[in-house]
Parts: C-alpha cells; structure tokens; sequence
C-alpha cells in the first residue's frame, strides 16, 4: 500500500487537509493556494509528485530549500536553548511529505513499541511520566532499595544517522521506493538503496 502510486483523489483529500493560511515557504504559497487553484495546477503537482515516486530527483534542490528562523521559548530569550528553530519549507515538499505521513500512520501503531508513547495518535508522552509515578510510590512502599536518572534528552533529535534509518526502514520491510521518498528531502543525490 505505501508503494502503490500516488492518485489525484489521495493528493485531493491531502490539500483539503492543509491549513489555509499557515506558515509560508520560501515559495510563499499555503494551503489556500492549493484549495483554489487545485483545477488549474492539479496536473503540473501530480506530474511533479510521480515523476517524484518514480525515483526522479533532478530539480529538487529548488524545492528543497527552507527559511530557518528563531522562534523564543520565553520573553527574555538570550542563550540558544531560548529559541525553538522552525524551518519554513516549501508547499510541495510540505504536501508530499503529508500525502506519506497518511499513509504510513494507520501502520504505526504496530510498528512502533507500546512503550513508545509520543508521536503515535491515540498514545499520550505524559503516560510514561505517570508510570515513572507510580513505579516510585510501588517500589517506595516496599522499600526496595532503588535508583532513578533522569535524563535530558534535548538533544536527542538534533541529528540523524541515514545509515541507521535506512536499516531500521530496511529491517522493517520497506522497499527502496519508500525510503528514497522519504529521504529524497533530506539526503543528496544519488538516491540510496534500502
């Protein structure tokens, strides 16, 4: 199903669910654009996008290029850590990357541990604070001689290994036409094989 080609119907239902006027690219259209115009561009997007899954990156580079800039976590923002980066990237890649990211979300939920609780619909990050809870009051009440860490992990999302992404994707059965979609944003050509 995630390597089936990409119909004008599945594009459609993903523009509907664009926001309209929500963060504008380097490229400057939103979501509204898409809506009305979607007659009169359909067949240039759809042209794009299965040139796209067809493995056909050349020109891409115009697409893939984003206005990063510093949104403060607080009033009085001074250190980096203050700001939260947002990358304001173009419409079509935003659109592509929605149209896989509903494809691939009715399957995560198998995919992913049940001890994994953020990211996946249904499933709530504040549920492992309320185990770690509970786990203390248990083994408090035992007096079980225990030791907790708390860890910062903010840094657990700045960087990426390809080449560990591209096993796990590999190990978990994704064909080489998922992974180059997927990473067709983010990895320079060639394309890789998964």
């Amino acid at each position: 199903m995630l390597h089936t080609p990409i119909m004008e119907e599945e594009v459609w239902e993903t523009i509907k669910t664009l926001p309209k006027d929500k963060a504008p690219g380097p490229d400057g259209y939103t979501g509204r654009f898409y809506k009305e115009c979607w007659s009169i561009i359909k067949a240039d997007v759809m042209a794009a996008i299965i040139t796209l899954q067809q493995g056909n990156a050349r020109g891409l580079g115009l697409f893939n290029a984003a206005y990063i800039t510093l949104i403060p976590k607080k009033a009085d923002a001074v250190l980096a850590k203050d700001f939260r980066p947002i990358s304001l990237v173009h419409s079509f890649a935003k659109l592509v990357t929605k149209i896989l990211a509903n494809r691939l979300a009715p399957h995560l939920n198998s995919m992913v541990a049940a001890n994994q609780s953020a990211f996946i619909r249904g499933r709530c990050i504040h549920d492992n604070f309320i185990l770690v809870q509970q786990t203390v009051k248990v083994l408090h009440r035992q007096k079980v001689p225990s030791l907790f860490l708390k860890l910062d992990i903010s840094k657990a999302f700045d960087s990426v290994s390809w080449a560990f992404l591209l096993e796990v994707l590999s190990h978990l059965g994704f064909g080489m036409t998922w992974c180059n979609m997927c990473l067709i944003y983010f990895i320079p050509l060639p394309l890789v094989s998964c």
